[in-house]
């Protein structure tokens, strides 16, 4: 299922993005344009899930869309995808599946993203932190590690004795 962009200016940005994509030579493999609805749906932001094929140097790839657009790209080995997993500014979220669970490992730990779903994608338990690496995000969310940010340790020794103590 698949619901409408939030705003006009976010769906104006996935659109340009789609223009971009083609632009760069990227192949749409499905989507890739804005959706013409009738009836209640009419004149909403929806758009095509849309996935391009292309290179990782593409701005598709390496820029946050936030929209119904995936870009696919291959990659010889195992440290090639590590390499093409982490060239980009940013790291929200990333996705691994393997049968290996060496795999599954090495490439969760190596992945620079503020979260790897392995083997599923897209499951929010509601006291996992979220949040991303460089230039994705600001802090963690849902998680009580976030308390930290809004707390202060400080220490009140207090004697309510009479009598004095120490050298006062």
């Amino acid at each position: 299922m698949m619901g409408a962009q939030a705003s006009n200016d976010q769906f104006e940005k996935i659109l340009s993005y789609l223009d971009i994509g083609k632009q760069e030579g990227a192949k749409a493999l499905t989507g890739g344009d804005k959706l013409e609805l009738d009836g209640d749906l009419a004149g909403g932001f929806y758009i095509q899930p849309t996935v391009f094929e292309g290179k990782n140097s593409m701005r598709i790839f390496q820029e946050e869309i936030f929209g119904p657009v995936v870009s696919l790209t291959s990659f010889a080995d195992q440290a090639e995808a590590l390499e093409v997993s982490n060239d980009t500014l940013y790291g929200l979220g990333a996705g691994v599946w393997s049968r290996s669970m060496h795999t599954a490992y090495e490439m969760g730990r190596g992945i620079k993203a503020g979260r790897v779903w392995t083997n599923c994608y897209h499951q929010y338990p509601a006291h996992a932190a979220f949040g991303g690496y460089k230039q994705s995000g600001i802090g963690r969310e849902n998680h009580k590690m976030m308390l930290d940010h809004y707390q202060q340790t400080k220490n009140l020794l207090v004697s309510y004795s009479k009598d004095k103590l120490g050298f006062f």
